[in-house]
C-alpha cells in the first residue's frame, strides 16, 4: 500500500550510477568524510565510529549494506547522519546530489525486487525527472540483524 506523503521531501544521493533517497525529517545533517575508527568483530558494512562533535555516532557503509560493488573513496563522500528511533548513525554515499519535493505518490516496490536479496531495504519507488529513485527504509537500513 502506498501512503500519500504530499509536500514531503526527500534527500536524494548516489551509489555508484544508481539513486536512492531518504526523508528529509530523517536526515539529521550531511557531513564531510573523516577518520572513522574500525570495530573489531563487527559486520563488514559497519565501518566504524566517529566522534560527531562529541557524540560518538556509528557508521555504515552504505554500498556494502546494499551488496553493491565496492568503489574508490571520491572527493564527494560523505556521511549522511540519520535520527532513527532515539539513535543516531552515519550512513557513508558517494555523494549527495539534490533535495526534492515530492510532487507525486511513491510507488510500492515490486514484489519480484521486493523478495530479492535487497528488496528488504527498499521502501517505496519515486519517478522524478524520469528518474527511477528508490526510497530507502531506514529500518531495515539499521538493523544489526540479517534477514529482517
Amino acid at each position: 500500500m502506498t501512503e500519500k506523503i504530499a509536500s514531503r521531501e526527500i534527500v536524494i544521493f548516489n551509489l555508484g550510477k544508481e539513486k536512492f533517497a531518504l526523508f528529509t525529517d530523517q536526515v539529521r545533517s550531511i557531513e564531510e568524510m573523516q577518520d572513522i575508527v574500525p570495530v573489531p568483530m563487527a559486520p563488514d558494512y559497519l565501518s566504524g565510529l566517529i566522534n560527531l562533535r562529541g557524540e560518538i555516532t556509528t557508521v555504515i557503509d552504505l554500498r556494502r549494506r546494499l551488496h553493491l560493488e565496492d568503489a574508490l573513496i571520491g572527493l564527494d563522500v560523505v556521511i549522511i547522519i540519520v535520527d532513527h528511533h532515539q539513535e543516531t548513525a552515519g550512513l557513508v554515499v558517494d555523494r549527495v546530489d539534490s533535495v526534492e519535493t515530492l510532487k507525486a505518490e511513491p510507488k510500492n516496490v515490486p514484489d519480484s525486487i521486493r523478495k530479492s536479496a535487497n528488496g528488504r531495504f527498499y521502501e517505496t519507488v519515486i519517478e522524478i525527472n524520469r528518474e527511477k529513485i528508490i526510497i530507502l527504509n531506514l529500518d531495515k537500513i539499521l538493523s544489526l540483524e540479517e534477514g529482517k
